[in-house]
């Protein structure tokens, strides 16, 4: 109660919704919250990665809910197919899917807050994480009590109170097998670095939450004199682009972190800022990109404007020649006899028998691919681009042909695909020619 009370992480008229998967941590956060009068619900995800086990878990939930006659709600994900979809890991797509899920139940039922069972030894295992991937200030200060309208009311105790208190009372779990692997980084850093540390420092954890409370400390102070300074050297002008003076950001000192945390808001990398501290004196013109926003260095100052998604209009080419403009590049696309042409000197070359008649131009998608010229398997688009040096952010000016198989048979001007390559065979052929101003 006291540890509620002191990180105000909600009122005992208010309602919280649990997230209960059936293990130790979260079914001990249940019976304390039944033990102490809380109002509360409970919600449990099925991610269907263990089979049966899921099921028996999901079963075990709801019986602990019926047990303390509360709310249940349940919900199976097809987390796989979701990772695999949206390009992230097994645990990153369990952790969207779970959050995502958990805050709708909360708003739709009036729940005041949704309550997770982090302990003190999690926090641990995230700091450590956090090193080894190499975050800031922010990621050194371990898991928060609140955020939001999430809290973690189990940061009160350690790892090894929690068990303690579960065999103390005698309380039933679900065993998650996949615990006692190493496979997952966290697992490893718990199974074999956590037992090393803990020989040299006992209180490991408590010495972590003190560290933690030190860096948000750091944190809060450093937000503040960076809002301070970007208000003072980012100057807004009547059409929206923000204007800094390059012989004011030289004098901060170290340059590196006050640039990194005055242009990270923006999404700049530090790699992407080391390379701007590392040209911006080579005259005007450079131009720097992240994902929503550029900066162009002219002359005495860095001007700083979010990236405006110009959209082009997909063409249909069903007969040739055809000529089209996409974006600020003019194309020509014809058809020829192979004869004894000269091929050498337009931009690209198809065979007109390898591809379906009609052609598609359009922008690239989450998932392109073909396979370049030369290459023996398919690359995604997006990584031939980068291999080209082009700005992801610019990928949706370069024109992506596809024939009436869906089949992406060019990346204009840059390369064709494989299998519709001009051979020996040939007979006709269907030319792409960028028109060059001049």
């Amino acid at each position: 109660m006291r540890f509620i009370a002191e990180n105000n992480l909600f009122a005992k008229e208010q309602p919280v919704l649990l997230a209960v998967s059936g293990g130790k941590d979260s079914v001990l956060m249940a019976h304390l919250f039944a033990e102490a009068g809380f109002c509360f619900g409970i919600a449990h995800c099925n991610f269907g990665l263990r089979e049966e086990a899921s099921d028996l878990d999901e079963a075990f939930v709801k019986a602990l809910a019926d047990q303390f006659k509360v709310d249940f709600y349940s919900t199976h994900f097809h987390t796989e197919q979701y990772a695999g979809k949206n390009h992230v890991s097994i645990q990153m797509a369990a952790r969207d899917l779970r959050y995502q899920w958990l805050e709708e139940i909360r708003h739709t039922n009036h729940y005041s807050y949704v309550a997770v069972a982090h302990h003190q030894t999690d926090s641990v295992e995230t700091v450590l994480l956090n090193l080894l991937r190499g975050t800031g200030i922010a990621g050194l200060s371990g898991i928060l009590p609140k955020r939001k309208k999430l809290i973690r009311p189990l940061l009160a105790f350690t790892g090894k109170e929690v068990e303690e208190m579960v065999l103390q009372k005698q309380i039933a779990f679900r065993e998650d097998a996949s615990n006692a692997s190493t496979k997952y980084k966290r697992n490893r850093i718990r199974l074999e670095v956590l037992p090393v540390l803990r020989k040299i420092n006992p209180e490991i954890e408590r010495t972590f939450l003190a560290n933690g409370k030190r860096f948000q400390a750091i944190e809060s102070f450093m937000k503040q004199a960076v809002e301070e300074l970007r208000s003072e050297l980012f100057i807004k002008e009547p059409n929206g682009e923000i204007h800094i003076q390059i012989s004011q950001l030289k004098e901060l000192n170290p340059i590196s972190l006050w640039m990194y945390e005055l242009f990270s808001i923006y999404g700049f990398t530090e790699a992407v800022l080391s390379d701007m501290l590392r040209d911006w004196q080579n005259g005007s013109g450079r131009q720097f990109y992240s994902s929503t926003h550029q900066i162009l260095v002219d002359r005495a100052c860095l001007i700083l404007k979010p990236l405006v998604e110009e959209k082009a209009e997909n063409k249909l080419i069903e007969t040739f020649p055809y000529e089209f403009t996409w974006f600020h590049k003019k194309y020509t696309v014809k058809s020829m006899e192979r004869g004894s042409l000269n091929l050498t000197g337009f931009t690209q070359v198809v065979d007109l028998d390898a591809i379906k008649l009609p052609l598609h131009i359009r922008s690239w998608r989450q998932g392109d691919r073909f396979q370049p010229l030369g290459m023996k398997g398919q690359k995604k688009v997006s990584d031939f681009l980068i291999s080209l040096k082009i700005p992801l952010t610019l990928k949706q000016e370069v024109p992506v042909v596809e024939d009436a198989d869906n089949s992406i048979i060019a990346i204009l001007p840059w390369r064709i695909d494989d299998n519709v390559k001009v051979t020996e065979k040939t007979k006709k052929v269907i030319i792409f020619d960028e028109i060059k101003n001049g």
